[in-house]
């Protein structure tokens, strides 16, 4: 299959860099990571201190801190504090609150971006009782970038857009965008460089193993060696967990099916050595609530605005400049939340692009408007009724409001914009996700 060259890239050469980045750290592009690519590409070169040109033969000859540069500028992870709260409640129950407080838990946050979710892990671990401490959470990621971010632990309005005013006041000095993790909660987690897609897991066993919105950035065949060796660092009895959307990916591991609260996790049976070949659990028959089918923000790609150069470098033409709908999104992955909804706004009526009205809603439901919201989503839709993911977005707003009916409405309109559409076909939207991935969200959130 033949993809449109990025600019200044030949059609060879983005296939070859596709392919070492493949084997580097696992990632099956899509359209929307080509975009990244072909914009940082210049970027990544100028870190290095070289000409774009230089950059491609050491990229293909594997030099690690080309490929590493390559990497930290066109894949980027992005993530907020207590996505997916239904799951932070699920472990809290089921494994926090009833664990022997003398008995130190381990966890790994496979994945772990700029690393909220391994801090809203230790503050779900202090917040529930267990003694300051003593718990461990390892937290990995591929991009130095990221775990760089990660360790200064200062994050902006963006990371905060699930609400916890009480979590916030117990645990971050400061206010955003320089609002800071306390000390109590950093000396729980520890970051590490790991590439999940080549390396070993890291020495096991741990209690619970999270690696979400991951998984769907790779190819069938890498997913299921990767869900095998996350499931191979659990011990039994203990649990993984993997994004909303990710579950039909687990299907065929030896795992018992454990729903509570809307959550599904994945509990590895007691007795069964994962060295001894296991019967495969059957699919999950239990229906998902709490409007899991938006599957927001995804450990996604996310398009940073490229830096203008004076003219040709070494023949190549200067990246394209970004459109104002990627600099909107670029000032929401800063923290910025106002300047994102003004300039995604800005772009929504100058560009009429539905993807702009989508992340208004976002940075609405960011500061509690969730009236505002659906309202972003309805023009998004008028501009593309058939657009799956604007109607998807609403069933968990609609959920939120109580409007039940309305949510199971717009469930039933994403299904059916989703019909006849390939499982891999990725879908228009502020985040990456495919026609397959959505469909069993919605499939899964039926109440």
């Amino acid at each position: 299959m033949s993809h449109k060259p990025a600019a200044g890239l030949s059609a060879g050469q983005m296939e070859d860099l596709e392919r070492a980045l493949k084997q580097a750290c696992g990632v099956c592009f899509s359209d929307k990571l080509r975009a990244t690519l072909r914009t940082h590409f210049a970027g990544a070169a100028r870190e290095l201190g070289f000409e774009p040109t230089e950059l491609i033969p050491r990229v293909l000859a594997g030099d690690p801190r080309s490929v590493a540069a390559l990497v930290e500028n066109a894949v980027i992870g992005e993530t907020y504090f207590l996505r997916h709260p239904e799951q932070f409640a699920a472990l809290r129950r089921l494994v926090f609150e009833p664990a022997d407080p003398a008995a130190p838990l381990r966890i790994w946050s496979a994945g772990c971006a700029s690393g909220e979710e391994a801090y809203s892990l230790a503050m779900t671990l202090l917040d529930c009782g267990r003694p300051p401490g003593k718990d461990r959470v390892l937290a990995t990621d591929v991009s130095e970038r990221a775990l760089g971010h990660a360790r200064a632990g200062r994050y902006g309005n963006w990371s905060f857009r699930r609400e916890m005013p009480e979590l916030r006041a117990r645990y971050f000095t400061g206010d955003a965008p320089g609002a800071e993790v306390i000390e109590a909660v950093r000396e729980l987690v520890q970051f590490r460089r790991h590439n999940l897609a080549k390396e070993p897991a890291p020495a096991g066993p741990f209690d619970v193993v999270l690696c979400r919105n991951v998984l769907i950035y790779f190819e069938a065949e890498t997913s299921a060696q990767v869900l095998k060796k996350l499931l191979g660092a659990v011990r039994p009895g203990g649990y993984l967990i993997v994004g909303p959307v990710e579950t039909a990916l687990a299907a065929q591991l030896p795992v018992e099916w454990v729903e509570h609260g809307g959550a599904m996790l994945l509990r590895r049976p007691l007795g069964e050595p994962w060295a001894r070949p296991l019967r495969a659990a059957p699919a999950p028959t239990a229906r998902r609530r709490n409007g899991t089918a938006r599957a927001s923000g995804a450990a996604r790609p996310a398009a940073r605005p490229a830096q203008r150069e004076e003219g040709p470098r070494a023949g190549l033409p200067p990246p394209p400049a970004p459109t104002l709908f990627e600099v909107a999104r670029e000032a929401a992955r800063s923290g910025d939340v106002d300047a994102a909804e003004r300039l995604a706004t800005e772009a929504a009526a100058r560009e009429q692009s539905p993807e702009s009205y989508l992340l208004v809603s976002m940075a609405s439901e960011a500061r509690g408007d969730l009236k505002a919201a659906v309202e972003a989503v309805r023009r998004a839709l008028y501009l593309d009724p058939d657009m799956a993911v604007g109607h998807a977005t609403l069933v968990p707003l609609y959920r939120r409001m109580g409007r039940h009916g309305e949510a199971d409405r717009a469930r039933r309109n994403a299904l059916r914009a989703l019909e006849g559409l390939h499982e891999g076909t990725v879908l228009r939207g502020v985040e990456s996700i495919t026609a397959g991935a959505l469909r069993q969200a919605l499939e899964q959130s039926a109440a």
